[in-house]
């Protein structure tokens, strides 16, 4: 049977997930414009930094060195992806808030995002789902509305 598209990109942001080195949660994202990955992202230390050491990371209790899945992705995007383009954000779990203001500052082109996992706290979700549209895949492929709880096209 064939996979929807929601699926599709929900399976590429958990590959991306297993790049991640984070100690604590792997996460992954994909950026989509008009159905078409356009970049990837995953946490974990900076580019060029020392990855996460196990027991050995001084983050372990609270990082403050990682760079967030969704960052990692809207910061890669490629130059003509600009403010007038609308993209799709996919993401293995749920944006914290920090990575939600991201999503939604001025001149991002991000119109909705689609998680597959609520993490932890979820308080600052409905205001994101104010901002933009604020999808959950199910592993049976359905994508449900944050807002309403309705089961949508997406």
């Amino acid at each position: 049977m064939r996979i929807s598209r929601p699926q599709m990109f929900m399976m590429m942001a958990r590959a991306a997930a297993m790049r991640s080195t984070c100690f604590r949660l792997n996460v992954g994202a994909v950026v989509v414009v008009d159905n078409r990955p356009v970049s990837v992202g995953y946490n974990g230390a900076p580019s060029g930094a020392p990855h996460c050491g196990g027991n050995d990371c001084p983050g372990k209790l609270h990082c403050q060195e990682t760079i967030h899945a969704e960052v990692n992705a809207i910061l890669h995007m490629p130059q003509h992806v600009g403010a007038l383009t609308e993209a799709d954000l996919y993401v293995t779990h749920s944006p914290c808030s920090n990575c939600a203001d991201q999503i939604t500052k001025e001149h991002s082109p991000i119109r909705r995002v689609f998680f597959e996992a609520a993490y932890r706290n979820t308080d600052h979700l409905a205001d994101l789902a104010k901002r933009v549209g604020l999808y959950q895949v199910t592993p049976a492929g359905y994508v449900v509305d944050w807002m309403t709880g309705e089961v949508s096209e997406g």
